[in-house]
């Protein structure tokens, strides 16, 4: 998928529907980057000149197109352009003004002094008309300054890549064929395409730019959902941090696009709240495991056998409401409730059955099996099973940190363009005030830093805290901001900027507790610091388990261990 800059669409009005032409361009290959709402502002004299282009996008081995896009029914008469409403449109209509946006982009290079540059990357324009067929065009007497083999239509809301790829093909008069080197592309990004010291704040940009590289869908995601489409069922497996809700939630918005009802079902509220709220597809129903029984019972109080029961009188009287399931969090359905009612394998049997003709996916991940004891038997005994290796949350370092105290660690497989980061920090003091000190201290290094999206989790229970005094409705507050409090338990499946890890103790670090502290490192994208009460003894514990040696400085043998940098 491309990289798009800005990640989400600006607010445009509806009518524009340059929120659909987004999502199209997003579905280009990675190759692309889609800058939306492409402005250039200079200075000539006191006057301030600014100009904008709807799309631009670039490809280092094809060059830069500027797009500009005309929804609804647009005409021309006597070489002017108008709307349906009758007004005359801007800067001579859609192909000039276009072609008036490539050239000041132009003009662009030579002001920062990459013209060199354009020498070497071919520089070309195109319009899209959104609401008009391709048929349609065709039957159109383009004006002088119009030409078909440059337009875009309502066709191309599906997948533009071919007309896209087609118009970077055409042959222009004076335009060379792009060859860029890697190095060559960074500086026309940089100078360019993304010229942060005229958009944000530096530190704004640098976590924007953060954000589109680790929220795109991976090829090794892509082949997943690809071959999903031909398999009725199938267990995807993956360590944290390698796309399995994104999966799965595009898969359940594909078949409600179809028209067919999906149950999305998860085992953490937070997480249910958290899809509710963030993907609210058509026919897509999320339910965590309990609230599902309690809907289909119609109960306060999930009862699993009699969720089995209604299950099959459902299926029997052929009154079952969904033709798709998908689990995520698969490995924290079994528990014993759960799997001595076999509800798994009743939903299975159910939508995979021929009257239904559905499917079943579920996502899970071994090491991240704290609700339970045991992955559902139904995962276990899956023919189909998919593994999902490449981290796409994370930094390198918080990865290579969230996976050092498991018992079978290896290093992280990483996607190619991953951002290595700043190393995690680590404090580790039992003295009560030092450490609400040092958690203070880095949530404020956080915000000078331009990172607000902090959550704070603790690897103990929330009534055990250090910090259970201080939190006032599931929020800690450091001067006038506050923060969101939970256990690691219950964040498990989402994530968040910058997590502080509190309450680690030695168990988190030797023992049945490290998947604790695993599930909530690996919940940070950018920043994770970890506040630790150990004293020396557990300190020695921890280090012999680690086969250091137990004399001279243990704590920051610990640090580097765990790929960590120790704060004093």
């Amino acid at each position: 998928m491309a990289i798009m800059i800005p990640s989400r669409p600006l607010e445009v009005p509806e009518h524009s529907r340059e929120d659909e032409m987004f999502d199209a361009l997003e579905k280009l290959s990675d190759e692309y980057y889609v800058f939306h709402s492409f402005r250039i502002i200079t200075n000539d004299g006191n006057v301030i000149h600014e100009s904008e282009t709807d799309f631009v996008i670039f490809n280092r081995h094809k060059g830069i197109m500027c797009i500009e896009a005309k929804a609804g029914a647009v005409k021309c008469q006597n070489d002017t352009w108008f709307y349906q409403s009758g007004i005359e449109m801007k800067h001579g209509g859609p192909f000039k003004q276009a072609d008036l946006n490539k050239w000041k982009l132009s003009k662009y290079f030579e002001k920062v002094g990459l013209s060199n540059l354009l020498k070497k990357c071919k520089l070309t324009h195109a319009v899209w008309f959104p609401s008009i067929s391709t048929i349609s065009i065709n039957q159109i007497n383009m004006p002088v300054d119009g030409d078909k083999n440059i337009v875009l239509s309502s066709e191309d809301l599906t997948n533009p890549s071919k007309t896209i790829e087609k118009i970077f093909d055409l042959d222009f008069r004076g335009q060379p064929q792009t060859s860029l080197t890697e190095a060559e592309s960074n500086r026309i990004i940089d100078s360019v395409l993304c010229p942060s010291f005229e958009l944000l704040p530096l530190k704004s940009v640098e976590l924007d730019h953060k954000r589109n590289i680790y929220g795109k869908m991976l090829k090794e995601q892509s082949n997943i959902l690809n071959f999903l489409e031909e398999q009725p069922f199938a267990a995807i497996s993956g360590v944290a941090g390698t796309g399995k809700t994104l999966i799965a939630v595009e898969k359940a918005r594909r078949h409600g696009n179809n028209g067919d009802n999906v149950l999305f079902l998860c085992f953490n509220k937070y997480l249910c709240d958290h899809l509710k709220k963030n993907y609210n597809y058509e026919n897509v129903s999320y339910y965590t495991i309990d609230g599902f029984a309690c809907s289909i019972c119609h109960s306060e109080y999930a009862d699993f056998d009699e969720l089995e029961t209604r299950l099959l009188d459902l299926s029997y009287n052929k009154n079952f409401p969904y033709k798709h399931i998908i689990v995520d969090e698969g490995q924290d359905f079994g528990q014993n409730r759960i799997e001595e009612a076999r509800v798994l394998d009743t939903l299975e049997e159910i939508v995979l059955e021929e009257s239904i003709n559905g499917s079943y996916y579920v996502f899970y991940d071994k090491n991240q099996l704290i609700q339970g004891y045991n992955v559902p038997k139904s995962i276990e005994n899956a023919e189909c099973k998919l593994v999902l290796y490449r981290n796409c949350r994370n930094t390198e370092n918080i990865a290579i940190t969230s996976m050092r105290p498991l018992k079978e660690s290896k290093k992280p497989k990483m996607f190619s363009g991953c951002i290595a980061g700043e190393s995690p920090k680590i404090f580790i003091n039992n003295d009560f005030q030092k450490q609400i000190e040092f958690i203070n201290k880095s949530i404020k290094e956080l915000l000078r830093s331009k990172i607000s999206d902090i959550v704070i989790l603790t690897c103990s229970t929330e009534d055990r805290s250090i910090l259970k005094d201080k939190v006032s409705n599931g929020t800690y507050s450091v001067g006038d901001k506050s923060f969101k409090f939970t256990t690691c338990r219950k964040f498990k499946g989402l994530e968040a900027d910058a997590i502080i890890l509190v309450d680690v103790c030695s168990d988190n670090l030797i023992g049945d507790d490290s998947l604790v502290f695993y599930v909530g490192a690996s919940r940070a994208r950018f920043n994770l610091v970890i506040s630790s009460q150990m004293d020396e003894e557990e300190c020695k514990r921890v280090a012999i388990e680690y086969g250091l040696s137990a004399t001279g400085n243990t704590e920051r043998k610990i640090a580097a261990k765990l790929n960590t940098l120790l704060v004093k």
